[in-house]
């Protein structure tokens, strides 16, 4: 049986506790993890009323609203529900923010993942964690060699900063506790950048901000065309996150071998300028008008690139890119489009969900 077909097999009711569900990756987690038959706990901030996930209802066991900061109220819900395997999604998931409210980033990215951690080492029902950090983590030197795990770690703002203190908590739990024979558990951070997908609406993100503009016939401001950043269709991002914790589960207990960091990043088409992303959007809206704006000749001749490598997940996960820019692209602006036209969110999302899991058989 290959790894794609087993992950239908092996999630079949297994028990996961999914920290950040309801936003946007964690709603497309919570729906594929529905339609792979698992058990789910999920926590988070209480809902908004025209939250994505609020349109697309996952089918979840257990829905608990609470702060991940709170550590005894995670504490009670992971003890609860006893989960096998825990995938921590809730931190503040951008740079926007970061000079204007420092404090709340860093306590929420910070103090979320030590609790997860901390609580996690006291259920002995927990046998694979998965923290989610980001791309950021790493200092970035301006060069276009693409990172690997072990390329430095560093960082100048909050938002960073607060990604590389997530690794180093997690770094410290994994060789401090969760290494010894008495409680071996599998644990491992994975590192992804500018995930795409139907509903992310914040717009300080350029796909949503593309949508945004072209779905009301506004005209959007680019403000630097000529930046390259990987760009990557989000169910992609999470079936590594799927294979990753299969891996981390069937040795923990045995062997630490798959512990450690993980990069997700795209296919090499996928490592493109932001103006490239914004043609491809643009013609699928019939090639509506787009700007740049002023001075960015002088932004051309800045280094702004930002490349992953993914070897390692490729070769010690069997994990790959399924879908290219472009269709990564064409998925999520016909998704927009549907749901313009009143087609059900849900039906729109599990309909996604289905077509790439077909791909496993």
């Amino acid at each position: 049986m290959g790894i794609e077909n087993s992950i239908k097999e092996f999630y079949k009711g297994k028990k996961v506790f999914l920290t950040g569900h309801t936003g946007f990756k964690g709603t497309w987690m919570s729906t594929m993890l529905e339609m792979l038959g698992a058990q789910v706990c999920g926590y988070s901030l209480p809902l908004s009323q025209y939250s994505f996930y609020q349109k697309v209802a996952p089918q979840v066991n257990c829905h608990i609203e609470g702060d991940i900061v709170d550590e005894k109220k995670v504490f009670q819900a992971l003890d609860c529900f006893r989960p096998e395997i825990v995938f921590h999604f809730a931190s503040h998931s951008s740079l926007d923010g970061s000079m204007k409210m420092p404090d709340y980033i860093l306590r929420t990215n910070l103090l979320g993942v030590l609790n997860v951690l901390e609580v996690s080492r006291k259920i002995d029902s927990v046998r694979a964690i998965v923290i989610v950090t980001s791309d950021k983590c790493y200092r970035n030197i301006e060069t276009d060699k693409p990172y690997t795990e072990d390329a430095l770690l560093g960082a100048s703002d909050p938002y960073s900063t607060s990604k590389v203190c997530q690794e180093l908590l997690t770094s410290c739990y994994m060789d401090t506790f969760f290494q010894k024979n008495d409680r071996m558990i599998g644990i491992a951070t994975a590192r992804a950048s500018n995930v795409i997908g139907a509903g992310d609406y914040n717009v300080s993100r350029l796909m949503p901000y593309l949508l945004n503009c072209f779905m009301n016939n506004q005209i959007p401001q680019i403000r630097n065309p000529f930046a390259i950043r990987p760009w990557q269709y989000v169910l992609d991002v999470l079936y590594g996150y799927l294979l990753l914790a299969e891996k981390l589960y069937h040795k923990s207990g045995i062997t630490s071998e798959f512990n450690g960091a993980y990069n997700f990043g795209p296919g090499e088409d996928g490592f493109a300028e932001v103006g490239k992303v914004v043609k491809l959007v643009s013609s699928c809206f019939e090639n509506v008008a787009y700007a740049e704006t002023k001075g960015i000749n002088d932004i051309k001749n800045e280094t702004k690139i930002l490349k992953l490598d993914s070897t390692k997940a490729k070769k010690v996960l069997g994990w790959e890119v399924k879908k290219t820019l472009r269709e990564t692209i064409a998925l999520t602006t016909d998704f927009v489009k549907r749901e313009k036209i009143e087609v059900d969110t849900g039906r729109l999302c599990r309909e996604q969900v289905c077509q790439y899991l077909s791909k496993m058989d």
